[in-house]
């Protein structure tokens, strides 16, 4: 079972939010998706749940269209936080308009977990904090046994310990159902340790497609201090520029080659030291040139 994403376009009020975006996700992946405030990740988000009607692409599930087939749409999951229909409802009411569009919705677990995070069954949604209703959402995500979640900067408004246990039951989900779940997240430390792919959104296109394992094994962060001021031609040609201070340059190189190791050494550096690489770096180095993106700490 796969979801296609292919060449998905929206356009509201005549301006593209999203263009020609295409990707696939399989169950058992965890993808985080990142970009500036406005690039379009919700209307990414409403467009590939049909809450939104692309001008032109598709959203296949097993090769079948969402549009076409309404069935394979009950097998994605996203709760809208702006248009929000539960605000009435007191928890304990909330199943039942779920288990309406999700066969497979866990009753059970469901005020399990209200339990286990100390919510009061007879709260009315509207009354709890921005923290709880995130975590509400997420226990409605986690219940309904569908197998693409979508979580729409799901951590915002939560302690640490919460995050923490989140964080440990969106991958036990994907360990043992084999679940899929798509993040967004203004947190890129916290996807960081969660995803296996990050999709970078950037002037209404999907810009990368991070494959974190793979590019951990070719990628490298070196800070380097060199004898003369002078930004060296290999730096220039091969690498990102994350940081300088004085003389000290912080450095990404995504295609890190013997070569390259080779022609920085004959430099003979001052220092010439691999440093950990984040997620963070590689948003920083993509997005080096754009001075509109403020990068959250």
């Amino acid at each position: 079972m796969t979801l296609q994403v292919k060449a998905l376009s929206k356009a509201i009020n005549h301006q593209q939010i999203i263009e020609d975006i295409s990707f696939d996700w399989a169950p058992g992946e965890i993808i985080g998706l990142v970009g500036r405030n406005g690039v379009g990740k919700t209307t990414l988000f409403r467009t590939l749940t049909n809450q939104y009607v692309a001008e032109q692409g598709q959203v296949l599930i097993d090769g079948q269209s969402t549009t076409r087939h309404p069935l394979q749409q009950r097998q994605l999951f996203f709760l809208d936080g702006q248009y929000n229909f539960l605000s009435n409802y007191r928890l304990w009411e909330i199943p039942e308009f779920f288990r309406l569009v999700y066969a497979q919705f866990d009753q059970q677990r469901y005020q399990d977990l209200l339990v286990q995070f100390e919510l009061d069954r007879n709260s009315q949604y509207r009354r709890l904090s921005k923290g709880m209703r995130a975590l509400v959402n997420l226990i409605l995500a986690l219940t309904s046994n569908a197998t693409y979640i979508i979580l729409d900067e799901p951590f915002d408004g939560l302690d640490v310990i919460v995050r923490e246990n989140i964080a440990t039951m969106v991958i036990d989900e994907v360990a043992d159902q084999q679940k899929g779940f798509l993040i967004s997240s203004h947190d890129l430390n916290e996807l960081d340790g969660l995803s296996d792919r990050v999709l970078l959104l950037k002037a209404s296109r999907l810009v990368q497609d991070y494959h974190l394992e793979e590019i951990r094994e070719t990628a490298k962060k070196l800070q380097l201090v060199f004898n003369d001021k002078t930004i060296p031609a290999v730096l220039k040609e091969h690498s990102q520029l994350i940081r300088v201070s004085g003389r000290v340059l912080v450095v990404v190189i995504t295609h890190y080659t013997p070569e390259i190791d080779q022609q920085l050494r004959a430099l003979n550096p001052v220092l010439l030291e691999e440093l950990p690489l984040t997620l963070e770096d590689l948003f920083r180095a993509n997005l080096a040139h754009d001075t509109g993106y403020q990068l959250m700490k």
